[in-house]
């Protein structure tokens, strides 16, 4: 039990789990609109997706530590460093075009955890910008670079997606935001901290809300799986939403918050079969 609850944790910090759920929504992106057959470009995603977060997360701490890492913490380096080098690798197998429009993303994500300001601050410090941030980060590498390299014509139905992803992202990281109430600055300014836990899951409401009606406005891409995916992830994420609380499980964030992605992925593979 002690050795399947190492491998989980490990799983959990070592950004795998994340790195699933972005797939995922790069997966929900193809989809939507109608493409196959993009493996390399998942491979790449997912390496990628593993080697920022942890860069993101254990940068500082492996700096100021490296004398003293766990023998976990020395896993999750040398994981890191093999997703680095195969992130690289597949990097020559996608095409200069992808990279190009990736580039700013992957430059932001540096300057998420790389201090710029002169009082040492990253665009993490930046007061009340972080999740909008990582939402136009997830956007990006989960809709527009996607779309990119499969050539996809870049129509009024990949803006509405953007904006929706932009908006999907941004209430998946207000229970994070709740959960780090009692640890964050107050010089952040994060919407929990300035509006109340309440306020931020009717403020989480909205925004899903807003997610859901801009389906309607879809040209192409308005279908009955479409409206109905939608309509069901945007309920298991109020669900979850509304179930966020400071005081709340290890794993209620890194794990089932993030799993959403997964389930959205899986929603549209059920409803894909039921419908064909």
């Amino acid at each position: 039990m002690e050795t399947l609850k190492s491998i989980f944790k490990f799983y959990i910090n070592g950004s795998i789990h994340v790195a699933l759920a972005m797939c995922a929504l790069v997966q929900v992106t193809f989809i939507k609109f109608g493409i196959s057959g993009q493996h390399t470009f998942l491979f790449f995603s997912f390496f990628g997706a593993v080697t920022a977060y942890n860069f993101v997360k254990y940068s500082k701490v492996s700096k100021l530590y490296h004398r003293r890492l766990t023998k976990s913490m020395k896993g999750i380096q040398v994981l890191t460093a093999i997703t680095c080098l195969l992130f690289i690798s597949f990097a020559f197998k996608i095409s200069l075009k992808t990279l190009v429009y990736m580039l700013p993303f992957i430059v932001l994500t540096v300057l998420y955890a790389v201090p710029i300001f002169p009082n040492k601050g990253n665009l993490r410090s930046l007061a009340g910008v972080k999740i909008f941030i990582i939402g136009m980060v997830w956007a990006g590498i989960t809709v527009l670079v996607p779309l990119v390299h499969a050539n996809v014509n870049l129509d009024f139905d990949f803006l509405i997606e953007m904006i929706q992803r932009f908006l999907f992202i941004v209430v998946m990281m207000l229970p994070f935001e709740v959960r780090d109430l009692q640890y964050d600055s107050t010089a952040l300014e994060t919407i929990p901290q300035k509006i109340g836990v309440t306020r931020t899951k009717v403020f989480g409401s909205v925004l899903l809300v807003l997610f859901l009606l801009l389906t309607a406005v879809k040209v192409e891409l308005l279908s009955s799986i479409e409206i109905l995916s939608t309509i069901l992830i945007t309920t298991i994420s109020l669900l979850f939403l509304w179930g966020t609380e400071k005081k709340q499980s290890e794993y209620y964030c890194s794990f089932w918050i993030e799993s959403i992605p997964i389930m959205w992925f899986v929603i549209l593979i059920i409803l894909e079969n039921l419908f064909r």
